[in-house]
């Protein structure tokens, strides 16, 4: 798979945005290799936050495709993910390690 050329950039940006430790850091590799979904979503998340994107109570904690829709950047999902399907697996209860 070709990465875009700004993606190792992006996901530096993104590392010390959301302060990713290096457990996340293996992560996120291993969730964007070979995946042009993923990949698609980190490159426009890196473009929305240097563009200005954040959630918070001031805007009503604006969903990021949302905001990017708002402020023409590039759908972060671009009809790959089915969001209904994620947004239910986001309300699964998780176990937590004791």
């Amino acid at each position: 798979m070709n990465y875009p050329i700004t993606l190792s950039d992006d996901l530096k940006y993104l590392a010390a945005y959301y302060q990713w430790s290096p457990e996340d850091k293996v992560e996120i590799r291993s969730a964007f290799t070979g995946s042009p979904e993923m990949v698609r979503f980190f490159t426009v998340l890196a473009a929305a936050h240097r563009a200005g994107y954040t959630q918070c109570a001031g805007n009503g904690f604006i969903r990021l495709n949302d905001w990017c829709k708002e402020n023409g950047l590039d759908d972060p999902y671009d009809l790959c993910f089915d969001l209904k399907a994620l947004d239910a697996l986001a309300v699964l209860p998780r176990k937590v390690a004791a």
